[in-house]
């Protein structure tokens, strides 16, 4: 036995040593343009440069994520698949796909946390509202027509924008779009009334003056749209919602490459353009996120939002 784990504890690290010796997939459980894919397109882009081999992002926005999860949580646990997604596919699915054949939080091997992002409220001009009493107002008055736009059934800005409305004591209507940026495009031209999502989305376009803002999930204020109030300045202090953007493997992925991984995404982004990018766009970067404290980290968040699921009666509907 005491030969058994010897060989084993060597064996990892030569294993770690070879990594990678081809192109490594990154799969993306969301469109391209939002904000877990500019992750993983950010830091794709310095492990290719760190390890001297191809990081090749490829985007399956399917099902709230769960195709991209049972794609990656069945392959090879060799590290050369590897899954980004965001609190949607990693949490929220376990509340919203109860029958999902993979379970994002046991069924895959957790990396780490690459970034934090805010969630914000935006609404076309053509309401009339400038703050969210006045959307309030609004909603109470017309309640379930004025509709919102999200990146699909069952993501974070879909979650989000349902637990807004359940504190506000309204309804709206849920119009789900193939990505963050396809929602924003019917949002812009008027044809949905709002739209929540990552602040490092949504921010240039508050700041373009193309949508108002209304609140931030956030703890403060975000540095790149600093005129927009949290929840606590904007009356309603109970509203805290953000999301993030976690690197997983299928399950039985070598410890040795998991710690691997993990640190290089750390190296990339304590310093450089990665992080620039990142911090840019309104996004947090969480330190010491290694594979344990990532694995802790998701489970603490379903213990948060699970019960917001069943309390504000969100459906895939």
């Amino acid at each position: 036995m005491l030969r058994f784990l010897l060989a084993l504890c060597l064996s990892l690290p030569a294993a770690a040593q070879e990594y990678p010796s081809r192109p490594v997939r990154v799969v993306v459980s969301l469109a391209p343009g939002g904000n877990a894919d500019i992750n993983a397109r950010v830091v794709a882009a310095a492990l290719a440069q760190s390890f001297g081999q191809q990081f090749i992002v490829e985007n399956r926005p399917a099902a709230g994520g769960t195709v991209a999860v049972e794609h990656v949580g069945r392959s090879a646990p060799d590290g050369y698949t590897l899954l980004v997604g965001a609190l949607g596919s990693h949490v929220l699915n376990v509340g919203l796909y109860p029958n999902a054949p993979v379970n994002p939080i046991t069924g895959l091997s957790h990396i780490t946390i690459s970034s934090e992002s805010a969630m914000v409220a935006a609404a076309h001009p053509s309401l009339g509202v400038r703050n969210l009493a006045e959307f309030r107002a609004l909603l109470a008055a017309r309640p379930g027509v004025v509709t919102f736009g999200s990146s699909g059934n069952g993501t974070t800005g879909h979650i989000a924008a349902a637990l807004l409305l359940y504190q506000l004591g309204v309804t709206g209507q849920h119009v789900p779009y193939r990505g963050s940026a396809a929602a924003f495009t019917d949002l812009s031209a008027g044809r949905v009334g709002f739209q929540v999502d990552t602040m490092s989305f949504i921010a240039e376009h508050i700041r373009a003056g193309s949508v108002v803002g209304l609140v931030t999930g956030g703890v403060a204020r975000g540095p790149t749209i600093p005129d927009v109030p949290t929840g606590a300045e904007a009356g309603l202090p109970q509203y805290v919602a953000s999301t993030w953007t976690p690197w997983s493997a299928p399950p039985g992925t070598p410890p040795a490459i998991l710690e691997l991984l993990s640190s290089r995404i750390a190296e990339a982004l304590a310093a450089g353009p990665a992080r620039e990018r990142l911090l840019g766009l309104g996004n947090t970067i969480p330190t010491g996120m290694t594979p344990a404290r990532t694995r802790a980290f998701i489970e603490a968040e379903a213990e948060k939002w699970l019960p917001v699921i069943r309390a504000t009666g969100a459906t895939l509907d």
